[in-house]
C-alpha cells in the first residue's frame, strides 16, 4: 500500500540517511481482534547513489498474508481509513477500516478526501468520525499478537545484515528503527513460547502474564531492540539478571554468581536455558559475552556502568 508523502507524519518517522529504512507497525485489520505486524518501508535509493532509471523515493506499507491472504481483500475503489490508537503504555496501534462504494458512509469519506488540500486521493483528518465506534484502551490488552511468516523473514534478514556489520559485535544503530520496546517484547515473548527461559514456566491470568523481555546488553548500555538481544524471563528472574546475579554463557547455561548461591537462584546454576526453536530468536553470543563482562557480579541496576579496574 503506497503511503502519500502528505500523510507520512501519521506513521512513525523513517530516515533518509539509512538505505530503505523500515519499522514494524502493529496493525489491527478490519473486524479483527488481532494485532498483526506489518513492515513499513521508506524506499529511498534515490538518495543513495542508485543507478536505476527510476530510483525510488516512496513510503510503502506491506500488507501481509494475514491481512490480505490472496490479494483480493481490497478493491480498486475501496477507501481505507487508518485510525491511530494509543495504548495504556502510550504506544500506538493502527486500526484499519475498509469502506466500499456500497457503504452508507462512503460518500462522507469521499467528501473529506475531495475537500482536502492534499492530492492523489489521500487525506489526513484530525476530527472524530462519528460512524467509527470508539474503542476502550483496556480492549487493546485483549488483542492477540500475530507475526506473519513474511514479516519474520524480513526481520530476520535485517537482523542478519546487522550481525554481518561487525565480526565482534552487532552495530547498535542497525535495526534501531525496525523494532521498538513494544515490538521487541512481542517478538521475544512469542519466540520463547510465552515461557520463562530460566524456569520454563509463566503465570497467566486472562491476558495478564508475568513475563518480560529482558535485554541481554542493556538498553542503557546502547543495547539493541533486535530480538537476538532479548530473553523471555519472569519478573523476578529479569530483576536478578539485570543486577548481574547470574549470567548466561555461550553454551546457553546459567551461571549464578558465587555471592548469591545461597538464594533460590542456586537451583538454576549450570542449567541449560530453554531456547527458542527458531534461530532468529536465539540470543546473540556477542551480547551474552557483554553481559558476562559488564553486568555479571555488578549487583546494581543495569543502568549503572561498571567502573574500570
Amino acid at each position: 500500500m503506497l503511503i502519500s508523502k502528505n500523510n507520512e507524519g501519521f506513521f512513525p518517522p523513517l530516515s533518509v540517511t539509512e538505505l530503505n529504512d523500515a519499522i514494524l507497525l502493529p496493525i489491527v485489520p478490519p473486524d479483527s481482534n488481532e494485532k498483526v505486524y506489518c513492515t513499513y518501508v521508506y524506499h529511498n535509493d534515490k538518495y543513495h547513489g542508485s543507478t536505476a532509471k527510476q530510483p525510488r523515493d516512496e513510503f510503502r506499507l506491506y500488507l501481509n498474508t494475514k491481512i490480505d491472504p490472496d490479494r483480493t481483500f481490497f478493491k480498486t475503489d475501496d477507501i481505507v481509513v487508518f485510525e491511530k490508537m494509543q495504548t495504556e503504555d502510550l504506544t500506538n496501534l493502527y486500526k484499519m477500516h475498509r469502506f466500499n462504494s456500497k457503504n452508507v458512509h462512503y460518500s462522507a469519506l469521499e467528501e473529506i478526501i475531495e475537500n482536502s488540500e492534499q492530492r492523489g486521493g489521500h487525506a489526513t483528518y484530525d476530527e472524530k468520525l462519528e460512524f467509527i465506534p470508539e474503542y476502550q484502551v483496556s480492549d487493546l490488552d485483549y488483542l492477540e499478537t500475530v507475526i506473519p511468516d513474511e514479516v519474520k523473514k524480513d526481520a530476520e534478514k535485517r537482523q542478519n545484515q546487522a550481525k554481518e556489520e561487525s565480526e565482534t559485535e552487532i552495530e547498535e544503530t542497525k535495526g534501531a528503527n525496525l523494532f521498538n520496546s513494544v515490538s521487541f517484547r512481542d517478538f521475544v515473548l512469542l519466540g520463547y513460547g510465552n515461557k520463562c527461559a530460566i524456569t520454563g514456566e509463566a503465570i497467566f491470568y486472562k491476558k495478564l502474564i508475568n513475563l518480560e523481555a529482558a535485554h541481554i546488553k542493556p538498553k542503557s548500555h546502547s543495547g539493541s531492540f533486535l530480538p537476538c538481544n532479548g530473553i523471555a524471563m519472569s519478573r523476578d528472574m529479569h530483576w536478578a539478571f539485570d543486577r548481574g546475579m547470574f549470567t548466561i554463557d555461550e553454551e546457553y547455561r546459567v551461571n549464578v554468581h558465587i555471592d548469591v548461591k545461597d538464594t533460590l537462584l542456586a537451583k538454576y546454576d549450570k542449567q541449560q536455558i530453554t531456547l527458542p526453536v527458531e534461530d532468529f530468536f536465539k540470543p546473540e553470543k556477542a551480547f551474552l559475552n557483554y553481559h558476562k563482562d559488564n553486568i555479571f557480579g555488578l549487583f546494581k541496576y543495569a543502568g549503572v556502568m561498571r567502573s574500570p579496574d
